[in-house]
């Protein structure tokens, strides 16, 4: 690719694959107790978003539309011709974008993947975003988090920081004629968490409402996210 090299790890088995894409500061491997759990000729794919995880550092500017560019490039370069993402928070943001630009994309597994970034700090109760994680597990995600941020040179940060705020999905979801799922964690919901989060009606969208978990759900709950991607079997 232009920027660089773009890390991913591929199950190789035949079946049509998961396509896991992770949250901001996170990365491929975040996603191993999932897989671990899933089927055992389930095909999956988890990549590493720029400057994430293995992937190359880029020095020049890009948004959220060029993560979905760079997915669409693995998914032709691998000539993927039906595949469902999984996507937790940004991964799931990116993961609509990818969707609106290629019907090689047949449905979408959305972990806590908002709608806009407006709809997701003031959703829920305050003090659910690690969930019921341990001190130790939430001080790993924090140190890769601001280690994967320190790489990025301010600007460059900041410019692709700016397009993940301004991204808006609301007219994608309504429209879209392909099995969504829209998975949050069921703590510091309340009665207007559903409203908030800005997810049109839609007979092709489903919700599903994990208890006792944050934001964090791949960390949190990997056997109940590993049974809900395991169901989604691509025809």
């Amino acid at each position: 690719m232009s920027w660089g090299q773009m890390a991913y790890h591929d199950s190789g088995n035949q079946l049509p694959p998961l396509i896991f894409l992770h949250g901001t500061g996170c990365e491929a491997s975040d996603w191993m107790p999932v897989t671990n759990r899933l089927p055992y000729n389930q095909r999956f794919i988890a990549l590493d978003f720029r400057g994430h995880g293995q992937s190359t550092v880029p020095t020049q500017p890009f948004t959220l539309t060029d993560l979905a560019e760079d997915v669409l490039h693995l998914v032709n370069h691998l000539n993927l011709q039906k595949s469902v993402i999984v996507g937790h928070s940004l991964g799931g943001m990116v993961a609509m974008a990818v969707a609106q630009r290629s019907s090689r994309i047949i449905g979408l597994l959305l972990l806590e993947g908002w709608t806009s970034l407006s709809s997701a700090g003031s959703s829920f109760d305050p003090g659910r975003f690690y969930g019921a994680l341990s001190e130790a597990a939430i001080a790993e995600i924090q140190q890769k988090a601001n280690a994967t941020r320190s790489r990025f040179q301010p600007e460059i940060w900041n410019h692709f920081w700016e397009s993940v705020t301004d991204f808006d999905a609301y007219i994608y979801l309504q429209q879209a004629g392909i099995p969504i799922w829209e998975v949050f964690g069921g703590m510091g919901r309340n009665d207007l968490t559903e409203k908030k989060l800005r997810i049109p009606p839609n007979p092709n969208i489903q919700w599903v409402w994990i208890p006792h978990a944050g934001h964090y759900l791949p960390h949190e709950c990997p056997t109940e996210v590993a049974k809900v991607a395991g169901t989604l079997r691509v025809p």
